[in-house]
């Protein structure tokens, strides 16, 4: 199963621009750029509220044993073919402001020089008992030994980074929970090559693609009960009861039905498409926007299989921070000793409400 955490806050910090707060752009970026001989370097700093989520572990509601932090691309230019970005838990709390880089110009909020409005990153040598980095004080503040990273060649620049083990540090109280400052590595940003523009929508975007964390962790069952496996070879499969809309939040349980496209033919009175069979174990569900096509929950052999009880196959959904007003539809992947096989109908769709 997947849970989704979105962004609380988040801004651009500037290297060129050291006193103007950017917290309601629509985008977050990451640079290391020249104008002539004049270097401009971007952050982005980002936080989402873990309490909730360390009251769900500690419930046992949620367990997580993957967390991986998604930023959508929206535009890059001139960027190396092979680049590495960097996540790192930043040390000190700061406000997220209300000013944009070109129209709404303030310097309330987060800055490259300031955590907020009249207070300014701590010195590393305020931070003399952490190991700590930054540009002298500037560009934020982050422990050097907490961090995630994603490479990239010849690829998009979406990023899905891996950020459990600071996730990990934050939920068990080992480092405080101040977000993530999001950067090329120093040694790049101190050198003289341009490394170009890497855009992302912020959660100030009017588009679906806010920042999110994605939970993921294995809540499969699987007790066949006196079920029959589905063992045809010319199957359909399609879902019992899918509701049009859920409610966003809310954890629906999603049946899977199975069974043979032709079933043969009997002296029975019985309706043969009735019964009941079993998926394979290595069963999978995928969940897609209609519209655009994204992917929202992904094939995963470990997060996303689907159950079974006495009743037959089936999976939970976590709808909590999804996408309202938005159509969605299921794809089922079957993998049969090594033959993968898929099934949808865009016809059976859902829809999230409020």
């Amino acid at each position: 199963m997947y849970h989704f955490v979105t962004a609380s806050k988040d801004a651009t910090i500037y290297l060129q621009q050291p006193s103007q707060n950017t917290g309601l752009d629509e985008i977050l970026e990451v640079s290391k750029t020249y104008y002539g001989s004049l270097k401009d370097i971007a952050h982005s700093v980002i936080k989402f509220e873990t309490t909730p989520l360390s009251q769900s572990i500690a419930s046992g509601e949620v367990t997580m044993s993957a967390a991986d932090m998604i930023l959508r691309e929206c535009e890059s230019s001139e960027i190396p073919i092979d680049y590495t970005i960097y996540a790192y838990a930043v040390t000190q709390s700061w406000e997220m402001g209300i000013g944009t880089r070109f129209d709404d110009i303030t310097t309330d909020g987060v800055t490259w020089n300031s955590v907020r409005t009249g207070q300014d990153w701590l010195s590393l040598e305020e931070h003399s008992a952490d190991t700590t980095g930054s540009f002298n004080g500037k560009g934020g503040t982050w422990f050097t030994g907490s961090y995630s990273s994603q490479s990239f060649s010849y690829e998009s620049s979406d990023i899905e980074m891996d950020v459990k083990t600071t996730m990990d540090e934050w939920i068990g109280g080992t480092l405080p929970n101040e977000g993530f400052i999001i950067k090329y590595d120093t040694a790049l940003e101190n050198d003289t090559n341009d490394y170009g523009q890497l855009k992302f929508f912020s959660k100030e975007t009017n588009t679906i693609y806010q920042p999110k964390l994605r939970i993921g962790w294995d809540d499969s069952l699987f007790s066949t009960g006196s079920l029959t496996a589905l063992t045809s070879d010319d199957i359909h499969v399609t879902f019992k009861r899918l509701k049009t809309r859920y409610k966003q939040g809310s954890k629906p349980i999603i049946r899977v039905f199975g069974r043979e496209k032709y079933p043969l033919k009997t002296y029975t009175k019985q309706y043969s498409y009735t019964d009941v069979y079993f998926l394979p174990s290595t069963s999978y569900y995928q969940v897609k926007d209609v519209l655009t096509d994204e992917i929202i929950i992904p094939f995963d052999d470990n997060y996303t299989k689907v159950s079974c009880d006495s009743s037959g196959n089936y999976f939970k959904l976590d709808l909590t921070n999804w996408e309202y007003n938005r159509n969605y539809y299921i794809q089922i992947k079957i993998d049969r000793d090594g033959v993968i096989e898929y099934f949808e109908d865009k016809d059976l769709t859902f829809t999230i409400e409020k």
